[in-house]
């Protein structure tokens, strides 16, 4: 019996240091926040922070109004924080930023730097380093990101990142970016990050409205764009489409994409690419002006054909692939041009270059900012195409040979 009183007394002193959630807050109390959205106020002197909250009733479909199925709340401030706080004056719950899924940043606001973001971002301890960021374009405010309704999935924010990651598979012209890889590019000497920029293809009024979504040609669609490059934590320009999939080529991200080539006086040959491989090398032949070698291998099949060419002769295949390799090389060769105009080191060439040849790095580190825009970069394409999908020879060929 004392045995037992010994054990019973030992598990409630071990059980005394332990304790709750000294935070926790119930559901039915909290404003869970699907994206964030950062602006400059209107007098450019404070920060308009925008919370788009989602309405649980209207989700569940059990309890709801009609109405929409999230909120957009925003208010200003000297700091992110204060702005943060005063959204309390606006919003019954506590504003929980755990589930959020996207930040967007206003292109104003990103030219003139986003490092207090990016701070603010990083030191939160609720708000996940894994959310995906992007710079709203074409004179769109975040906030208006934030306040689109989209027709495929009830919150917008989570649409658009499924967007990034679809887009990123099936194109390859933009790719997920993370807070945590943006703070990491914003480390590297003379480079920067590369973010996906978001705009509205129409009416910026409209795509708010949810009448919007009770037509089946929408009148504001929240779209994809081009991404922006940033030097440091500056944007200094965008990227065209082309110079997109030419950012992909390089850095080894590129999944799926299309290609179309125009042999002469043959018609347009449009090619799927399933697999591709990129390689850089930096080669020291002069060692004051190294010399970085992208190579790629890609392998495609013929998707679309407005051309009578004999698919079954192997040496029109080769032909193909020269012309595959032109173009791919062309995407690859524009996009680094634009990076050494705007003096934006967004492929790491230095680091590649501090992590083959980490002696010679040593004394080429402090002149990394002058030998980058006029950087030699070499390009080794190799395409191999595999096949021609479910016939080889178009129908039109049967045709011309009539």
């Amino acid at each position: 019996m004392r045995t037992r009183g010994l054990w019973l007394l030992a598990i409630l002193c071990a059980m005394l240091p332990l304790s709750g959630c000294w935070d926790a807050e119930e559901l039915n109390r909290r404003a869970v926040v699907a994206g964030i959205g950062i602006d400059l106020s209107p007098d450019k002197k404070e920060y308009r922070v925008s919370y788009q909250v989602i309405i649980a009733d209207e989700i569940s479909g059990k309890t709801g109004r009609g109405g929409t199925p999230t909120m957009v709340y925003s208010a200003q401030g000297r700091s992110i924080m204060e702005a943060t706080r005063k959204v309390s004056m606006l919003v019954p719950r506590l504003v929980s930023t755990a589930h959020a899924r996207i930040v967007v940043i206003s292109e104003e606001l990103a030219r003139q730097g986003i490092s207090d973001i990016v701070d603010f971002l990083d030191r939160d301890s609720d708000i996940r380093l894994t959310a995906k960021i992007f710079v709203a374009k074409n004179g769109a405010r975040a906030h208006d990101i934030l306040s689109g309704l989209s027709a495929m999935g009830k919150i917008t924010a989570y649409t658009l990142a499924q967007k990034t990651e679809m887009t990123s598979k099936e194109y390859g012209a933009n790719y997920p970016v993370e807070i945590d890889d943006v703070i990491r590019d914003i480390l590297v000497p003379n480079s920067g990050p590369i973010i996906n920029g978001v705009d509205i293809l129409g009416n910026v009024e409209d795509v708010r409205k949810q009448s919007n979504l009770e037509k089946t040609d929408a009148l504001g669609i929240l779209r994809m764009s081009n991404i922006a490059v940033f030097r440091g934590a500056r944007l200094k320009g965008w990227l065209t489409e082309d110079e997109s999939v030419g950012l992909l080529w390089v850095k080894g991200k590129l999944n799926k994409t299309s290609i179309v080539i125009t042999p002469e006086e043959q018609g347009e040959i449009t090619l799927d690419v399933r697999r591709s491989k990129t390689s850089t090398q930096v080669l020291l032949k002069d060692p004051e002006h190294p010399v970085v070698l992208v190579k790629v291998t890609a392998q495609l099949s013929v998707r679309e054909m407005d051309s009578t060419i004999d698919l079954r002769d192997p040496a029109t295949l080769n032909e193909l692939e020269v012309y595959v390799n032109k173009e791919i090389r062309k995407k690859m060769k524009a996009v680094v041009d634009k990076a050494q105009s705007l003096n934006s080191d967004i492929f790491c060439f230095g680091q590649t270059l501090e992590r083959q040849h980490p002696q010679k790095w040593k004394s080429l580190k402090g002149q990394w900012n002058e030998l980058f825009p006029k950087l030699a970069v070499e390009y080794h394409v190799d395409s191999i195409v595999r096949n021609s999908q479910m016939r080889d020879r178009s129908f039109k060929y049967d045709l011309n040979k009539e």
